[in-house]
This record gives C-alpha cells, sequence and structure tokens, in this order.
C-alpha cells in the first residue's frame, strides 16, 4: 500500500480535511522535501535526570534576569503567563487540560528558581467559547504572554480592536494548539507542534489504508458548524485524497449547539460512509458514536489528536467508542515506561495537577510551556532582560524540537509541523498502539511511521500577518 501511495503523488494532490467541499477539490499537491525527522527521545540514557526534562536540559533554574517593563503585564516581578481555555461556559471542562499542564509546568519550572530567577505565574484566560474577546482584552492587561493555550475558536483573537485583539496588544504566543488558519498561519506565534493549514503531514492516511484498506473507498467526514472546525475538515479531505485507494468524501456538518446526533447519523449512513474522520470535541464525538451504534452502523471512526482524551471514552461509556482510531504525533501516555519524557511528565502532572485530564493537548501544553522557557532563558543568558521581541525571536531560531523527547519531531521556528504518527485503538475501554508495530518495517523510528509534508492549495483562509511586534 505505501508504495502505491507514493507513486499516486508524483500526479496528485495534497493533504487536508474531510468532505468535497470547495477548498478540498482545489486542493494540489506539491511534493516538499520535509526538514522534519523522528525524534530519538530514547537514546539520551539520562533523560528525566537532574536539572533535566527528558532528553534536554531544563531551561528552569535561578538567575538574575529581569522582565522588560514594557511587556510585563501585571508586573515585572513574575513572568504573567495567559493560559486561554474554553473550560467554563456551554462545554464545561473544554480544554481543561490545557490549564491542568500549563500549571503543572509553572510549579515544577518554579521549583527549580524559575526561569533565570523569575518565577512563573499562570493567568487563567478561561472563557466561552464564543467570548474570545473577553479572554483577550484580559491578556491584552495582564500577561507577558499568551503561553500553553488554546481557543476552539482561536480566529476570534483578531477582534480589530486596540483593547482585545492579538497583535493590536503587541501580544505573543506559543499556544498548546492553533486550530484556524487565522491563528495556526499568523505572525508572533510560534507552536511547539505546528498545525497550518496548507503545509500537511499525510502519513496517517497511509497508516490507516495499510489497516482499514476495504473501508478506505468509502471514506467521509463529520464536522461542527463552527468556522474554525470547517477550515480543518476540508483539510482532512485533502490529505485523505493523496493516499490511492480514499473514495466518497462526503461529508456531514453536525450544530456544535443542541446537536441531535441521531440525525447525523442517519446522514452518515445514508451518505455510504464507513470510515468516518469527525472533527470536534471528544463529548460530541462520543455522542455521535453512540447514535451511529444505535443505528447499527458498522464502520469505523477516527480523529486527530485532540481526541485523544479520558473524556471520549468516559462521556458515553467505553462501548460508545470501542475501536475509534486516533491519529497522533506524540507518544501515548500508556507506553510511558517506553519513553522516558513521557513517564517524567506523567509524574510531573500526577505531582503538580493530581486531577489532570488524560489528553493529548495536555502534552502539546506542556511541549509548548517548555519551549516558551527555552525561548525564554536563551534571552536572559543573552540580555540580562526578557522581552517579548526577543522571546519570539529566539523561538523562530528554534527549527528542531520534540519537546525533550515528548513527540516527533517538528519546526517551531518556520511552521513546519511533523511529519510522523502513530494511531491508537480503544479497545476494551482503553488506549492501545494500533499502528505501526514497533520494530515492524512501518516503524520509521521511535515508534513513529514517518512520511513527507505536502502544500496544500485551497480554500483554507488566510493567516493574520498584517503586522508583527518585529517589523
Amino acid at each position: 500500500m505505501k508504495l502505491r501511495v507514493v507513486a499516486a503523488l508524483a500526479i496528485s494532490a495534497l493533504l487536508a480535511t474531510a468532505c468535497a467541499a470547495e477548498g478540498a477539490d482545489e486542493a494540489v499537491t506539491g511534493n516538499t522535501e520535509s526538514t522534519v525527522a523522528p525524534s530519538e527521545g530514547t537514546d539520551t540514557p539520562d533523560a528525566g535526570g537532574a536539572g533535566r526534562f527528558g532528553d534536554i536540559e531544563s531551561p528552569c533554574g535561578p538567575g538574575e534576569a529581569t522582565v522588560a517593563e514594557a511587556d510585563a503585564g501585571l508586573g515585572t516581578d513574575k513572568l504573567y503567563l495567559g493560559v486561554a481555555n474554553n473550560r467554563e461556559g456551554f462545554k464545561p471542562g473544554l480544554l481543561k487540560e490545557l490549564w491542568d499542564s500549563s500549571t503543572a509546568f509553572v510549579q515544577w519550572c518554579n521549583a527549580q528558581g524559575g526561569i533565570a530567577g523569575i518565577p512563573l505565574e499562570a493567568v487563567d484566560l478561561g472563557v466561552d467559547v464564543m467570548a474570545v474577546e473577553d479572554g483577550m482584552a484580559e491578556a491584552c492587561t495582564d500577561v507577558f504572554a499568551m503561553v500553553g493555550g488554546g481557543y476552539a475558536m482561536d480566529n476570534l483573537m483578531f477582534s480589530g480592536k486596540p483593547g482585545s485583539d492579538f497583535h493590536e496588544c503587541g501580544l505573543i504566543a506559543f499556544p498548546g494548539f492553533a486550530v484556524s488558519t487565522d491563528f495556526s498561519e499568523a505572525t508572533d506565534q510560534v507552536q511547539a507542534i505546528p498545525n497550518p493549514a496548507h503545509l500537511k503531514a499525510y502519513g496517517s492516511y497511509v497508516q490507516l489504508a495499510d489497516v482499514y484498506p476495504d473501508l478506505i473507498g468509502d471514506f467521509g467526514v463529520a464536522f461542527g458548524d463552527l468556522a474554525s472546525i470547517e477550515q480543518n475538515k476540508d483539510q482532512v479531505v485533502g490529505q485523505a485524497k493523496l493516499v490511492e485507494g480514499f473514495g466518497n468524501f462526503s461529508t456531514v456538518r453536525y450544530a456544535v449547539v443542541n446537536a441531535d446526533y441521531s440525525v447525523t447519523a442517519q446522514q452518515v449512513i445514508q451518505a455510504g460512509i464507513k470510515l468516518l474522520s469527525f472533527v470536534g470535541e471528544p463529548v460530541s464525538y462520543a455522542g455521535l458514536s453512540q447514535a451511529l451504534n444505535d443505528q447499527g452502523w458498522e464502520g469505523v471512526t477516527t480523529a486527530d489528536a485532540n481526541q485523544y482524551d479520558s473524556r471520549l471514552i468516559t462521556a458515553q461509556g467505553p462501548e460508545a467508542v470501542e475501536g475509534a482510531v486516533i491519529r497522533l504525533a506524540a507518544h501515548p501516555f500508556e507506553e510511558e515506561d517506553k519513553w522516558p519524557a513521557t513517564k517524567q511528565l506523567v509524574e510531573i502532572l500526577d505531582e503538580y495537577s493530581p486531577d489532570w485530564e488524560h489528553a493529548g493537548l495536555t502534552i502539546q501544553s506542556f511541549s509548548a510551556n517548555l519551549l516558551f522557557a527555552t525561548a525564554a532563558n536563551e534571552c536572559a543568558k543573552k540580555n540580562g532582560e526578557i522581552t517579548r521581541v526577543c522571546v519570539l525571536q529566539e523561538g523562530k531560531a528554534i527549527k528542531s524540537w520534540t519537546g525533550g523527547g515528548l513527540h516527533a519531531e517538528a519546526n517551531p521556528g518556520d511552521n513546519e509541523p511533523s511529519g510522523c504518527s502513530v494511531l491508537v485503538t480503544i479497545k476494551d475501554g482503553k488506549f492501545e498502539r494500533l499502528h505501526p508495530e514497533i520494530g515492524s518495517e512501518m516503524d520509521s523510528e521511535d515508534g513513529f511511521y514517518c512520511d513527507e509534508l505536502v502544500t496544500l492549495e485551497g480554500n483554507f483562509g488566510a493567516g493574520a500577518t498584517s503586522r508583527s511586534i518585529l517589523d
């Protein structure tokens, strides 16, 4: 199957999201030589030792650095870091994992002396999904940077108002994730695991084809009716179209508020979809999966890394999501004994956020905090003073990043995602590895299957790039 896919790339198109939408139909392939290599997290024997995180030195410790007053937010006594999340509102607990992970990082770092002697403080920027402007108004006045968090509707970070617009406030961000093209390809943000709309990895679809060759011809996508989610849906379809054998590409929209999943399930069945990619959040995914089971659907569901979440299993009960397949670029918690950085992260979370959500975004958030701290520490070493401009420049200078071995290698500085992935499935109420088998031919390295990156061309929106603090 892999050989057929590579041959198809020579003549065909690119990575995106699920459906026969205009954006996906316009996608044109342009093979891009990946600058991203697999992680080597297991090669460092002292990974996780004193003064380290995984296979890198800890960026936290004593010192005499200062914070630039003009950038300080609530004060120069600490580095105030805003953690965006949506755990308050009509989806209680949504993105709670970002807060859990960021507050654990802050405590872990402060226990070592902060960043060059400056203590950190996490500022809760939690708001309802549609109230992003309120969170940004607080960010504009209170924080040095937005770190480790994220909003489901992050396109709303650009309100155009001086007191609540990311760029108007001169903010920088090292987010736990980015959803919309507006933010994922914006200036003045650096992602530990980049998610640009137009440069994608398609390897996880090669993996799906290897596991489910009889289902990929009836591929489709279910997606929520939010603008940021629809952009991701188009990208999913574009990725699947790169792999020989995928077909159908029907798309089914569901209401994020007051969804009737029984109707959505009927639409999936009527569209003849047998391999369904879901775009949304875990509680909705579980609801649709239960509705599909109730109507006797016999296909397989799959989704991206934000669905690697214990709430996917508990929301409707494990039987509702038995067999669901999640695409990850990080080592799963269930394999912590194999990957030292993952084991260390679990220990840190258990100590500092004992009720933490076991979710993929927990990993991304911690990696984002670690990336920010690494950049800020470099500024302290070089200048003694930590400024937004310097931290952003140092973040963009980092071209290879695994979060100390938490995930496959990505290129934050150039906003290039990883080309590597692992598939996990839910079996008997627990996540477990599905593909590749460790040590198999498709294990490129460290348990990941890796393939090249491709550039998508289509109607996926554009990043907010009209201004930058570096201009």
